[in-house]
């Protein structure tokens, strides 16, 4: 292994590229903007498809930002997706690879907002207007993965093998019927038993539904689904029907739960509601707000009653604003019911971008935590994340040059429960393309004050293309330092981290990433190998 890590580090200091390296396979540069659309020039778009996502470089990770709807040889037109307003000459990325950075964490959330990256919000995306003309087009990934996590202890050793398939068939053999599924099978080695025992303990149905489209404003699904719409209500397993009018979307829901210990289905948790969308566009951006009511059951019981009202805003230039509020509406007290009116949930976010180099954003957020059903987070990380999530938060990013950007978060949280308020900062600088070795280089710092640890976060990012389109590497060490309290122990960890993507094809993509972690008392690693197949 250490002759590995010393291989790759020779290739990322040594090899040449006229490319800048990203963590991307091909980089392109918004040229024109409309009131409508995103041009966006590449070298070459020979393997960008009408249907992919574009993203941006920001310095937690890669944010998905357009989506093509034309092509030509060198250029894409693309429809904005999200809250992040794209000026002329920034910097687009396509053909993203599969790295560990970007496997996916499976959650059971009713949180709207869900957090892929710390600090980094994911507004509500806004739909694209159906197709007319009903063309078929069907675009999925199998995908072969194990996880091997291998420790100094023998007996906290284990390998787990997980196999995917996803698929988003629209308007099959050119009908009003489309499909849409996501599906995962897991299990470790030497633990057959349990899947023999319930097949649940191994396969995941994360989405499985039929879409029928009655007409150009009605929609009905059917199977399992979750409604951006109403997000906050998780998946549903059941009928969905959708009416447009004008600028109003009108849906009703009638269906169950997962189940909450192996997320199969459950249909003793029955549950049923509707929603209103209403939503205005101009030559900026859009408005949009739905308020939605819902009844949860435990088998023929009320179990919960609630309402969900959701606001964004960017009809202002540079300007982006979302709310969430929730209200329970029913609770039981000494065995009789009762109606309330609790706001059990709350969020507010605000970002304003005052120049193509200066932004700034605030946010105030009072929900619920997240709950991974499975996430591939270090225990280091999971605590990170879990402390800087609530509160208030005040963030500004800054980049003076196309090559160099710095910014920083701070945030604040006060609970009633906790003895101690809790305060966290962060701050980095990244600088893209370094001459001589042409990587990418981030430096961060991240600074946890809570009731019950003390701990900082050091990390280096280091990252390249060694061969442009085709292989990608990077370097990450992080130094942890955690300080706990109340029994005087500590968490101290070096973790270093190399991950290797190689593109194959246009279809096949492979990607091993190994992560070792090293304390005064215990080491361990963990190795990720993924191949995909993309049809």
């Amino acid at each position: 292994m250490k002759k590995l890590m010393l291989l790759i580090t020779v290739l990322l200091l040594g090899a040449n590229s006229n490319l800048s390296a990203q963590e991307k396979f091909l980089e392109g540069e918004v040229s024109y903007k409309s009131s409508q659309n995103t041009y966006v020039k590449f070298l070459s778009t020979e393997n960008i498809s009408i249907g992919d996502t574009l993203f941006i470089q920001q310095e937690s990770g890669l944010t998905p930002v357009l989506v093509v709807n034309n092509k030509s040889s060198v250029s894409v037109i693309a429809k904005s997706i999200g809250s992040i307003s794209l000026q002329k000459g920034d910097k687009i990325i396509a053909n993203l690879p599969e790295k560990k950075e970007n496997i996916e964490d499976v959650v059971l959330t009713k949180d709207p907002d869900y957090i892929t990256e710390i600090g980094e919000e994911v507004a509500p995306v806004k739909p694209l207007k159906q197709p007319t003309n009903q063309q078929e087009k069907i675009r999925g990934k199998l995908s072969v993965s194990s996880y091997s996590n291998l420790s100094s202890s023998s007996d906290n050793s284990n390998t787990r093998m997980r196999y995917g398939f996803s698929m988003d068939a629209k308007n099959i053999n050119n009908s009003k019927i489309s499909a849409e599924t996501n599906i995962r099978f897991s299990h470790n080695s030497g633990e057959w038993d349990e899947v023999k025992d319930d097949v649940f303990n191994a396969l995941k149905i994360y989405n499985l539904a039929l879409r029928y489209d009655a007409n150009e404003s009605t929609s009905i699904w059917l199977g399992r689904k979750i409604n951006q719409k109403v997000s906050n209500v998780g998946a549903i397993d059941g009928v969905q029907v959708e009416k447009r009018f004008g600028n109003f979307s009108l849906g009703a829901i009638a269906g169950s739960r997962p189940d909450y210990e192996n997320y199969s289905f459950n249909f003793d948790l029955m549950q049923f509601g509707g929603y209103l969308e209403h939503r205005i566009n101009n030559q900026v951006g859009s408005m949009q707000n739905t308020i939605s009511f819902f009844e949860q059951k435990y088998n023929s019981n009320t179990d919960r009653r609630f309402a969900y009202y959701q606001h964004s805003n960017s009809l202002l230039k540079n300007l982006f604003f979302f709310a969430s509020f929730e209200v329970d509406l029913y609770k039981l007290e000494e065995e009789k019911s009762k109606n309330t009116f609790d706001l059990t949930s709350m969020y507010l976010s605000m970002r304003y971008r005052i120049s193509k180099q200066l932004s700034l954003s605030g946010s105030f957020d009072r929900r619920k935590n997240v709950i991974y059903y499975e996430t591939f987070k270090s225990l280091a990380f999971q605590i990170l994340e879990n402390e800087t999530r609530q509160g208030i938060r005040f963030r500004v990013n800054y980049r003076p040059t196309n090559r160099l950007s710095f910014g920083g978060k701070i945030g604040f949280r006060s609970r009633k429960a906790e003895l101690e308020d809790s305060k966290n900062y962060y701050a980095y600088v990244s600088y893209r393309n370094i001459p001589g070795i042409n990587s990418n280089a981030t430096l961060s710092t991240a600074i946890l004050q809570t009731h019950y640890l003390d701990g900082m976060v050091y990390k280096l990012r280091l990252s390249r293309d060694l061969i442009p389109g085709k292989l990608f590497a990077g370097l990450n060490y992080s130094y942890v330092d955690y300080q706990y309290k109340y029994n005087n122990s500590e968490l101290l960890q070096h973790i270093g981290e190399v991950n290797l993507s190689w593109r194959i094809n246009k279809k096949f993509s492979l990607s091993a990433n190994y992560e070792g972690t090293f304390e005064s008392e215990q080491n361990s690693s963990r190795l990720y190998l993924n191949l995909i197949k993309r049809f």
